[in-house]
């Protein structure tokens, strides 16, 4: 049992990035695991403003948003029994055996996210409204 509460909790949270032009990059986060997948949205935040800040800029906002759940398949716990009897009766012998086993597949919840990211200067029309990366990231790094 130990083997599927940790193969359910275990994961991970990824994100690849792309860029499609200097000011814009598309950003896809895959979380998987009961601990990881409420951090998909905010490990997407924090990196477009990583980005931002890095290719810079000072504001960013996103287009094209998208987000999902579902399962992935994590393995699977097996268990088996056996019982045997034996008896000798003069020259033969008796046997009486059985067995019984069950295997149960693993499923993770999963989420994704996938966003496009268009980064502005402080300065340039839009940035207003905007999410302010420094901001975000106070904000997502306490």
């Amino acid at each position: 049992m130990a083997f599927a509460a940790g193969t359910c909790l275990s994961g991970c949270v990824s994100t690849q990035e792309m860029p499609l032009a200097p000011n814009v990059v598309r950003l896809d986060t895959h979380a998987s695991g009961l601990l990881f997948t409420g951090q998909a949205t905010s490990q997407t935040m924090r990196k477009a403003a990583e980005l931002t800040i890095q290719s810079g800029y000072s504001h960013f906002r996103f287009s094209e948003a998208q987000v999902s759940q579902g399962s992935q398949f994590a393995g699977v716990y097996s268990s088996a029994s056996a019982n045997a009897y034996g008896n000798t009766f003069g020259n033969g012998a008796f046997v009486n055996a059985s067995a019984t086993g069950f295997s149960t597949p693993i499923y993770r919840p999963t989420a994704d996210v996938g966003v496009t990211v268009y980064m502005f200067h402080a300065n340039e029309p839009g940035a207003k409204s905007a999410f302010n990366a420094a901001e975000i990231l106070q904000k997502y790094n306490q």
